[in-house]
């Protein structure tokens, strides 16, 4: 075994152990504190979502006024895929 397939295999290993951790820790805590920690990352994850939307919409808007229509395209697709993904976690 070489230390390139060494070293793939400890990283395997750790993030096998990291989400066995994970998913111990996730089973212990209560089930209140679960579903707040799942809408306070459903909540985080939206205005994420919206932040990038607005801003792709944003450069998509100035690219069609600079006369890119490509790219302007291009913009304002990514910003309703990126809306309708925040969307759908609503």
């Amino acid at each position: 075994m070489n230390e390139q397939e060494s070293l793939q295999s400890r990283l395997l290993m750790l993030a096998v152990s990291i989400a066995g951790t994970a998913v111990l820790v996730w089973m212990e805590v209560p089930p209140d504190q679960r579903m707040m920690w799942t809408l306070e990352a459903k909540a985080r994850a939206q205005r994420w979502l919206n932040r990038a939307a607005r801003r792709a919409g944003h450069a998509g808007m100035g690219s069609e006024l600079s006369g890119w229509r490509q790219s302007a395209a291009a913009g304002y697709g990514l910003a309703y895929r990126l809306a309708r993904a925040r969307d759908r976690l609503a």
